[in-house]
């Protein structure tokens, strides 16, 4: 497939995408209805398995899904009341939202760059890969170039400000952001050199070097380990209305979590989750799945959200880049409280043990 014929399908598949007691699937009510928002990337991977696994059902849940490009575009429908429940990166806008007094709080980890499991990569274009960036090391020779990113703020711009600070340059200054670009869209402009560098999805990042449009030089766990990549939130309101049930929703995604570090580790012997993420996400085909393992992020299998690297990343957008107005309080951001529960309930009722 020509290259742009591959672009085209990468895009087009991404826009396609675009009680206390356990109860069985044919208990469910209206009150048990969790409506969700995700996005169709791999880190998402312990919520697809869960879905496709039947386990929300298994737990009395069923689960509306509501696609979206990138977890910021979720928010507004979250707050209004249109959403349970989505998946969102911790990014300079969600501290701010939260500042400014939205009723949004993390309950879940959704994904992160744990060692040897990265899933953003930092990619340069052919001409800066000629010009001798091939390592962290080399970024020093990005002064004066144009680094593209999908959002001001970002998670993307996030990782590839501390390997330019780590290369030595003030990633204020010594560069130029082209920002709010989708990411599909940034490998094109990689491979026309319209940027310089960009910081990807592993996935995209994959697919540009193999069409040639910009070879990978680091993976997001060499520059920030465990750094978080995604979470789940909710609104503060249904933690005491619906706890049960977003406790129920978190035992069927930490199962889905499970499997989904399990096979990432070994794709080939989990050859059933390859192929839910092979249908459900932009990948498509099975063996893209497998060439991209182990790098699909990790997920906590305490449903933890990475509490530490979260706040560090408020203190960078707000000490640094003064991205951040005003700092919230970790007590402010997270509930810890769902996650513990979800791993205790699991562990004694073992609702999906076979």
């Amino acid at each position: 497939m020509k290259a742009s014929g591959l672009m085209m399908a990468v895009v087009g598949a991404v826009l396609s995408l675009a009680g206390p007691q356990l109860a069985g699937p044919q208990a469910a009510r209206a009150a048990d209805v969790v409506r969700v928002g995700e996005g169709p990337f791999i880190t998402g991977g312990g919520f697809l398995v869960a879905e496709q696994k039947g386990y929300f059902k298994t737990v009395g849940i069923d689960v509306e899904k509501r696609m979206f490009i990138d977890g910021q575009q979720a928010v507004p429908a979250l707050i209004a009341g249109e959403l349970d429940l989505t998946f969102m990166t911790a990014n300079a806008s969600l501290f701010n939202s939260i500042a400014r007094g939205a009723p949004l709080v993390v309950i879940l980890d959704r994904g992160n760059n744990k060692a040897g499991r990265g899933y953003t990569v930092i990619n340069v274009s052919k001409d800066m890969a000629a010009a001798g960036v091939r390592t962290l090391a080399d970024l020093g020779k990005l002064k004066g170039k144009k680094i593209g990113v999908s959002g001001t703020g970002s998670i993307n711009q996030y990782v590839f400000s501390l390997a330019l600070q780590r290369a030595g340059l003030d990633p204020r200054k010594d560069v130029t952001w082209v920002t709010n670009v989708p990411q599909p869209d940034l490998m094109k402009m990689l491979g026309q050199s319209q940027i310089d560098g960009t910081d990807l999805a592993y996935q995209f990042g994959f697919f540009a070097e193999k069409n040639g449009w910009g070879p990978m030089i680091a993976t997001g766990d060499t520059i920030d380990p465990d750094g978080t990549i995604g979470v789940f939130a909710t609104r503060q309101a249904l933690v005491r209305e619906k706890r049960d049930v977003l406790v129920r929703f978190a035992m069927a995604y930490l199962q889905g979590a499970k499997e989904f570090n399990a096979a990432a580790a070994a794709p080939d012997q989990h050859p059933d989750i390859v192929d839910i993420l092979a249908r459900t996400t932009a990948l498509q085909k099975p063996e893209t799945v497998k060439a991209i393992a182990p790098f699909w992020s990790y997920v906590n299998e305490d449903g933890q959200p990475n509490v530490a690297s979260i706040m560090k990343m408020q203190d960078y957008w707000a000490d640094y880049y003064d991205f951040v107005e005003k700092k919230v309080s970790a007590e402010r951001l997270f509930d810890l409280s769902i996650a513990k529960e979800a791993v205790a309930r699991l562990e004694k009722e073992k609702p999906f043990s076979k």
